[in-house]
């Protein structure tokens, strides 16, 4: 045994104990009246949208009509759509369609998961990020959320709320830094 395979094992033989968790039923959490409005207007200060689609309207125009100039759409929430080998081939999408899996009203953070990894990579070379969201499904909290959600092993899964920003000490705010300058959430 080498002298760093050693201590690492005294290291986990004498590991100490950590601290009992809390017990996370034992408060009560927040709940809304309204949830689609609460999400709503959490998303708005947090640069994004959230609408709900019309009935027998499409998204498409919905998504048309907020950005009439545009580049190349990549509707991934369309079974079958172009598949992508090499995530390099998403550095053109100009708005991305994708499909939600759940809303959380709390932090107005939409989970999105895919099986096979393929798409993940246009969720932040994308200039304008669409999510589509079931109109059902929305939750009040990330409590909630982790309820319902799981990923998948072999998968990718992740929290995405608002459109990408950041600031430096001077209070220089840059959007888009590290994803989507723009963000809409549809309900369908």
């Amino acid at each position: 045994m080498s002298s760093r395979e050693h201590i690492l094992a005294k290291l986990r033989r004498n590991r100490p104990q950590g601290p009992a968790l809390p017990d996370i039923h034992a408060v009560p959490f927040i709940t809304f009246d309204d949830k689609f409005a609460a999400f709503q207007s959490l998303v708005r200060n947090l640069g994004g949208d959230a609408v709900e689609l019309p009935a027998g309207g499409s998204v498409h125009e919905l998504v048309a009509q907020r950005w009439p100039q545009h580049g190349r759409v990549a509707d991934l929430s369309v079974p079958g759509y172009e598949q992508a080998d090499s995530p390099h081939l998403w550095n053109d999408v100009d708005i991305a369609i994708v499909p939600g899996e759940l809303a959380v009203a709390e932090s107005a953070a939409v989970w999105v998961s895919n099986a096979d990894n393929r798409y993940r990579s246009v969720y932040f070379l994308t200039q304008k990020l669409v999510l589509l969201v079931p109109r059902h499904a929305i939750v009040d909290t990330m409590r909630d959320a982790y309820d319902r959600i799981s990923v998948r092993e072999h998968g990718f899964g992740g929290f995405i709320s608002g459109s990408s920003r950041t600031a430096d000490i001077e209070q220089s705010l840059v959007m888009g830094a590290h994803g989507a300058m723009a963000a809409l959430v549809i309900f369908i």
